[in-house]
């Protein structure tokens, strides 16, 4: 048996509690094997995007004995050489016992894609690059750890999991809501009928992504801009349109983000869904905002649920 279908079979990729929902994947021990994995039995795993999100993950992944970190992928030069230089000085023992060959820094997803040694990738790049990194590394027999939202558009997602299921792989999205037991416990709660019969859901969300005008500027040196841009259309360079902020930046533009519509959304709409047990389905009905009585997006379901949003503050 390969090394890539021993590590597959045993391969399942989970959120962990808390703000930061580092993935990991379920220690050998748990599955049988005592003890830590030797350096040739660790999964490796590659980076595609390590900005806000998967910066963070890539600092929790070096710190996990079951994996190691062989690639760093970023459009940003500087970044992905700060962390090649990171991982590289994490595993020195390894590398001088010829047990890890360095990590390799990317600019491209193909490049890293094309690797045959990876097991595994996480994706945190901007929304409008989930759906098409995402189905090129299941093609690519990788399986996946992508942040929220799944992808920019609803015909996105049902392309990638289509791809995920024909091409076997393993995928998790980032809705770590599911591991906190506070939510699992007020889901328990409805499903349960404590709380009587539930009539609506209110979730509380940020506003939705708008059209950006914005100045153009010099384009760093060593950002590649046109690669960041990717599937979307083209706009000359600002900070602002691809700042990571949660108060701005590419998640408050509408060609690479439905804003926090989506970004919050993915995990609130997503705990509504599964208080009312509707994992398997959703709303029969999407009410726009109309800027009259309806103020925000309104979902209804087939049980007579209204899960109206609601702007935060």
């Amino acid at each position: 048996m390969t090394q890539r279908t021993r590590v597959s079979r045993r391969m399942i990729l989970k959120g962990a509690a808390g703000a930061l929902a580092v993935p990991y994947f379920v220690p050998a021990s748990a599955l049988g094997r005592g003890g830590w994995l030797p350096p040739s039995e660790r999964i490796a795993v590659g980076f595609i995007g390590i900005g806000n999100m998967g910066g963070g993950h890539f600092d929790g992944f070096l710190g996990d004995n079951q994996l190691q970190v062989v690639a760093a992928c970023d459009v940003r030069r500087e970044v992905r050489e700060k962390r090649q230089k990171q991982a590289n000085e994490k595993y020195a023992a390894d590398r001088q016992a010829g047990t890890y060959k360095g990590c390799a820094a990317y600019n491209n997803y193909e490049d890293l894609l094309a690797r045959d040694d990876i097991d595994a990738v996480l994706i945190a790049v901007p929304d409008h690059w989930h759906a098409i990194i995402a189905c090129a590394a299941a093609r690519a027999g990788k399986d996946i750890y992508c942040e929220k939202p799944m992808t920019l558009t609803i015909k996105e997602a049902w392309d990638l999991v289509a791809t995920v299921r024909r091409y076997g792989r393993v995928f998790q999205t980032g809705s770590q809501q599911r591991s906190e037991d506070n939510f699992r416990f007020a889901c328990e709660l409805v499903r349960s009928g404590r709380i009587g019969k539930l009539q609506t859901v209110t979730v509380n969300i940020g506003e939705p992504s708008q059209e950006a005008y914005l100045p153009e500027q010099p384009v760093p040196e060593g950002f590649d801009w046109n690669r960041w841009l990717g599937p979307a259309p083209w706009q000359p360079y600002n900070a602002e349109r691809c700042s990571g902020s949660y108060s701005g930046g590419w998640r408050k533009i509408r060609d690479y983000s439905g804003g926090m519509t989506t970004d919050w959304g993915a995990h609130h709409y997503d705990i509504a869904q599964w208080g009312m047990g509707m994992d398997g389905s959703g709303p029969v009905e999407i009410i726009p905002p109309n800027g009259k009585d309806v103020e925000h997006m309104t979902f209804k379901y087939a049980n007579g649920v209204d899960v109206p949003g609601r702007r935060l503050g």
